[in-house]
């Protein structure tokens, strides 16, 4: 007699990434609610090394607050409901249903995604640059040698660090960013004693504005208004 073949399970569960309500990608799949909400789990583990998370999305032409979630849809079944009420992260109840009627959502969680940044020199978009990134080439490196001194100020969105006569320019999506990059920096050279790392603050309305301005045309090549944006797509 012919034993009969046992075809693999299908996986009927899915974990997916979605940003203000539109899908981003797929991350993950399993055959059993279980193995759905293990993985679930590891994920938001691993989210913890997260070190800047990206606050702002650009949206149909509009700059707008990221909302990041990690959600789980099953095939639907007979029975199931197309709406499933859960619980938001501010503690009110939330009807949650997905586009194409053959999936229902199970179950979700926030999500932070680590931004990434626009080092001028590189690819604005092929070569962006991590929070780690920027601190391993641009503050860490001579932190703690007392005859090299750096400056960092911030410019409308963008991060000056200026050392021996040149400077380094982090683009950020905005100038909210380019404050909150500058804030981190500051408390990780404190933490470390990076003694000859000086913070100016926000130049946006000092006298040194108009010589940063200079400097940062000359550097690029840009035009005075490219200069001033306050924040870029990019």
């Amino acid at each position: 007699m012919r034993r009969e073949r046992k075809l693999p399970k299908k996986n009927i569960y899915h974990i997916i990434l979605v940003n203000l309500g539109k899908h981003v990608r797929n991350i993950d799949s399993a055959d059993t609610e279980k193995k759905a909400y293990s993985k679930l789990k590891a994920l938001i583990k691993e989210n913890e090394s997260v070190q800047f998370p990206r606050k702002y999305s650009n949206h149909e032409h509009s700059m707008l607050l990221s909302d990041y979630e990690l959600i789980i849809i099953k095939k639907k079944e007979l029975g199931d409901d197309e709406v499933n009420n859960l619980k938001s992260d501010m503690g009110n109840y939330v009807g949650y249903r997905t586009d194409n009627k053959n999936w229902v959502v199970v179950d979700r969680a926030p999500y932070k995604v680590e931004e990434t940044f626009w080092v001028y020199g590189y690819h604005p978009r092929l070569q962006r640059k991590t929070y780690q990134w920027i601190l391993d080439n641009f503050i860490i490196p001579n932190g703690k040698d007392k005859t090299i001194f750096k400056t960092v100020q911030v410019y409308n969105n963008k991060l000056l660090i200026e050392s021996n006569g040149d400077f380094d320019m982090v683009i950020c999506k905005t100038k909210d960013d380019s404050i909150r990059l500058y804030n981190m920096i500051e408390g990780f050279s404190m933490k470390n004693k990076f003694k000859s790392t000086l913070f100016m603050g926000d130049i946006a309305d000092s006298g040194y504005k108009g010589e940063w301005i200079r400097r940062i045309m000359e550097k690029t090549g840009w035009n005075e208004q490219k200069v001033q944006r306050l924040s870029t797509r990019d």
